[in-house]
């Protein structure tokens, strides 16, 4: 973090103005100065108070009171009058900067220089993710097993509930609730659920550009509070269909990776995660399901539909369905449009093969038939029932 020349922390080395000098040759010298040096190796030094302005780009002026003292970086704001006897030198902020230097006609100049010179350090990216190329949630059974993969992108994998067997190149590792590990490119790696539970579990394959990959890859990592935070936050947004949604969930998956890059510099956490995050994913899951369902209850809605839309497999669909809701999302949608049925034909505005037809049943047959499988009684008979009450 940097002050601007504007604080008052400058005030010891000098001060602002607004209007540039009124150059006389008698008094003042100007020079013009280019430079791209974000290597700082000298300073200068002048006996006599100096001006520095800044005509083209942005720039910070390094400064100090002694050769061999402390040096403070202040982002340049506005012109700057510079006390006698201090050390400085301008650094740019953009590829180049050009500024005047402005300096009494009898100037007496001395160049100092540093060992080791000083280094601007830029906010650069050291890891970038350009690329998610599929995620998806899964719910595995017991005695689940995959052979194994593999192919040139690198794919997380994050189990919420129950345990997970992998291996990479015939390395054994065991993922529980709240772990997850990160597959390099090219490597073997197997999946086998091998417990009496049943194992749900998030993956991501994307690609990534970085200096080494050996810090994040082959490695289990336990949730600290906040990658799972993070990983929460990837997950709710995953489903978006907000603008700008792509740009989010690369942003927050960033923020899942840069946390696995830090986690060999912090101390061991010993806060656990809170128990009722247990069932936080699937419910989260079920949870968009479910909103979906109800906002598209008068459209056709197939199941490879909601596969698609909430990158999950047909059979963690079913699964989900099962141990949340105890039904079949086909069940689960047909019986919710049997309800909104009925309210339909309370409204009395439509026939009964329009409100068939706005809720995207196949033909008036079938909607009647379950439509009387279901309530016990057939649309027309409990139209008559409503209106005679």
């Amino acid at each position: 973090m940097y002050d601007k020349t504007s604080s008052a922390q400058f005030k010891k080395y000098g001060s602002i103005y607004d209007e540039p000098k009124e150059m006389h040759s008698d008094e003042l010298i100007q020079k013009e100065v280019v430079t791209s040096d974000r290597v700082i190796s000298s300073l200068y030094h002048f006996s006599e108070p100096v001006y520095v302005e800044v005509k083209e780009g942005m720039a910070y002026i390094l400064i100090g009171d002694s050769s061999d003292g402390e040096f403070k970086l202040f982002g340049i704001h506005r012109n700057l009058e510079i006390k006698a006897n201090m050390y400085f030198n301008i650094i740019p902020m953009m590829d180049q900067v050009r500024f005047n230097l402005i300096i009494p006609v009898n100037y007496n100049l001395k160049i100092e220089f540093l060992n080791p010179p000083y280094e601007y350090s830029r906010i650069l990216p050291t890891i970038n993710i350009p690329e998610i190329m599929a995620y998806y949630y899964t719910i595995k059974s017991p005695n689940y097993k995959f052979k194994g993969e593999r192919h040139n992108i690198y794919e997380l994998t994050f189990v919420d509930n129950g345990t997970l067997e992998t291996s990479i190149d015939n390395v054994n590792y065991t993922l529980n609730s709240y772990d997850l590990i990160i597959y390099g490119k090219n490597q073997l790696h197997t999946q086998a659920v091998n417990s009496d539970s049943s194992c749900s579990y998030l993956t991501v394959m994307f690609d990534m550009e970085c200096k080494d990959d050996s810090l994040i890859c082959n490695k289990v990592f336990h949730c600290r509070k906040e990658l799972y935070r993070a990983i929460r936050t990837f997950a709710k947004n995953i489903s978006s269909t907000l603008p700008y949604s792509e740009n989010l969930i690369l942003s927050n998956f960033h923020e899942i990776i840069i946390r696995l890059f830090q986690d060999d510099y912090l101390g061991e956490e010993t806060d656990k995660l809170p128990t009722e995050t247990q069932q936080y994913f699937q419910d989260e899951l079920l949870e968009g399901i479910l909103a979906y369902i109800d906002k598209m209850v008068c459209e056709p809605i197939t199941i490879e539909e909601l596969c698609s839309k909430f990158s999950v497999s047909r059979s963690s669909l079913q699964t989900l369905f099962k141990n949340n809701l105890n039904t079949t999302p086909k069940k689960y949608i047909n019986d919710l449009k049997l309800a909104k049925s009925k309210l339909l034909i309370k409204e009395n505005k439509y026939t009964i093969s329009e409100i068939a037809f706005m809720l995207g049943f196949s033909s008036i047959h079938y909607f009647s038939r379950s439509f009387t499988h279901h309530f016990e009684i057939s649309p027309s008979e409990y139209a008559q029932t409503v209106f005679k009450s």
